[in-house]
């Protein structure tokens, strides 16, 4: 796997080189994102000023007409003669104040307009309630209009900003002034806006620590503009502000840049002035590149050479996991399926590649140690739990009553040669059922359908009564006498213990019981027995051969009775540190 995992890791350093270059091209894009706003905020700051200085002198000289009215003024010049002017005198004023307004341009319109005498009283008024006492003389701006000078101004009402424009108003040329008209325009959002159209900035304009009109160029959201009513505070200790009027450029949060600059005239006294703002082209992640970037910087990307290389390293990568991995795992399960079908009895290391090999020898090694140690071990089936109930037997068992008194044991037993027979019984294939694997038939004999095991528990008298229902076991009865032999007669048959089992019973015994092959059979199992009982430190006196023989016959027709098979074999095995019988059937 070393091709795969170098090439992993190479495909990972890739990746994160990409991802550090991504990340440090958009700290270098704000960088310089943030060095462009600053000069244009400048610019900016700069245009509106400009703005504003050419709106005040359109303005003035829009009042040229207004203040060469001759019947305004006329009116002038009596109401500065009359120490209170009269009512006709302020109607005939202003009459011809309102035909002098009317022929202001539209564009440079004014939302209020006076007219005052040389006293600096209001003599008429356009657009504006006011009372006939009022006057405007004290205001800087209309002294210096009394005294022949074209001034601009911002005034501060209410909350409100005003531009203001005055002129003087002559009766003679080059006379002495006998009045002086005054323009307002109110500076709100369309005024605003007229400057955002103008110079193409962001700008907001505030008063008394308030915003009182914002324009904003399209894409730029004028709620940005909001956060300045909170640094506003902070200019109070700002030198430039408070010396030149003009602060330096401002970050508020995190891409918008402010210039702040002071209005001249008595607004700066109050605090009156504009702020300009731009936000910073600026990158949140290297994925924001992305959303910047329009159809004409995605065109120049080169999109085929890129999706090649992607494709070539990918089908690299492929490559090499297909020979390190995928191939190497085909061949191990190709090789596991023949050796779980027999095919091979070991699987061979040297077609395996990496981690299989150990793997392959590790498995030879298992299995090479439990065949050592003769096959996995198995628990003993219980004969009732593989046929089911079995037929009522007798009640004397050769392997649980004893001998009555007087019963003498034989001293000599018929001789025959010992079957050979495995000490470990019938073996299987780990994981298998008794009855799914069982042993091979012996000689001639057809395969065996089912094993049975045969112990101490299950070999001995049934508990169950005639009926099949729990009871007391029947009494034993002794057999019956021999006739007796007459002369030239053959000898009787040795007497077969009698049995309780299913109606089929008899007729299998009547066809195997005689059987000498059988009973020589049954007598080296016998002796077998006994051998192992003794070495098993069981006793052995109460146990006679028709007894034990009585014992195999029920257990043989009950097989025969369940499977339909013409011979039972027994083996001999120690179970739980006692001598156990395994009855096998034999078609």
């Amino acid at each position: 796997m070393l091709l795969s995992r170098f090439w992993y890791g190479v495909l990972a350093l890739a990746l994160g080189a990409a991802i550090f270059v991504l990340f440090v091209a958009a700290q270098l894009y704000n960088r310089s994102s943030h060095r462009a706003m600053s000069e244009a905020l400048s610019a900016d700051s700069s245009a509106v000023e400009w703005f504003l200085n050419d709106d005040a002198r359109k303005r003035s000289s829009a009042l040229i007409r207004v203040a060469l009215n001759p019947a305004l003024r006329t009116a002038l010049a009596k109401s500065s003669a009359d120490p209170k002017p009269g009512a006709e005198q302020r109607e005939k004023a202003r009459t011809a104040l309102r035909s002098a307004v009317a022929e202001v341009p539209p564009e440079l319109k004014f939302d209020h307009v006076w007219a005052v005498d040389a006293a600096g009283r209001v003599v008429a008024s356009v657009d504006f309630e006011h009372r006939e006492d009022w006057e405007l003389g004290g205001y800087p701006l209309v002294a210096d209009a009394l005294h022949g000078w074209i001034r601009d101004d911002a005034w501060v009402w209410k909350g409100r900003i005003l531009r203001v424009v005055a002129r003087p108003v002559e009766q003679d040329v080059n006379g002495e002034p006998v009045g002086a008209v005054i323009g307002a325009k109110i500076i709100d959002d369309t005024f605003a806006r007229a400057v955002t159209k103008r110079t193409g900035a962001a700008v907001g304009f505030y008063a008394e620590g308030a915003r009182v009109a914002s324009g904003a160029p399209e894409g730029f959201d004028k709620a940005n503009l909001d956060q300045i009513t909170q640094d506003l505070k902070l200019l109070d200790d700002n030198k430039d502000y408070l010396e030149k009027g003009r602060s330096e450029v401002r970050v508020i949060g995190q891409h918008l840049g402010v210039v702040y600059a002071r209005l001249p005239g008595e607004a700066w006294e109050l605090g009156a002035g504009y702020a300009v703002g731009r936000l910073a082209a600026s990158v949140d992640s290297p994925l924001n590149f992305l959303d910047k970037a329009n159809n004409d910087d995605k065109s120049q990307v080169p999109t085929l050479l890129l999706l090649a290389g992607t494709l070539v390293l990918a089908a690299i990568g492929l490559v090499f996991s297909f020979l390190e991995h995928t191939r190497p795992l085909h061949v191990f399960r190709n090789e596991a399926a023949r050796f779980a079908k027999g095919e091979v009895d070991v699987l061979a290391p040297s077609r395996f590649r990496g981690a299989y090999r150990k793997i392959a020898a590790d498995i030879n090694d298992g299995v090479e140690k439990v065949a050592a140690k003769g096959g996995a071990p198995r628990k003993a089936a219980d004969l009732e739990q593989v046929l089911g109930p079995i037929p009522a037997q007798p009640a004397m068992s050769a392997f649980s009553v004893p001998l009555g008194p007087g019963e003498p044991r034989p001293d000599s037993r018929p001789s025959y040669p010992k079957p050979m027979v495995s000490p470990r019984g019938p073996t299987r294939r780990p994981g298998s059922h008794p009855l799914s694997n069982p042993p091979p038939a012996r000689d001639s004999e057809e395969p065996v359908e089912a094993v049975e095991e045969i112990s101490d528990a299950n070999i001995a008298p049934s508990a169950l009564g005639p009926t099949g229902a729990p009871g007391r076991p029947p009494p034993r009865r002794p057999p019956p006498p021999p006739p007796p032999k007459a002369p030239g007669a053959p000898a009787a048959a040795p007497p077969v213990a009698e049995a309780t089992s299913a109606p089929e019973a008899p007729a299998a015994r009547q066809d195997g019981a005689g059987d000498p092959d059988e009973l020589a059979e049954w007598n080296a199992v016998y002796e077998e027995f006994l051998s192992v009982k003794q070495q098993c430190g069981e006793p052995t006196n109460a146990l006679t051969f028709e007894k034990f023989k009585g014992t195999l016959q029920r257990n043989k027709d009950a097989l025969v009775a369940r499977h339909n098979c013409s011979r039972v074999r027994f083996t001999v095995y120690v179970k739980d540190g006692k001598a156990a019988l395994k009855a096998s059937p034999v078609k």
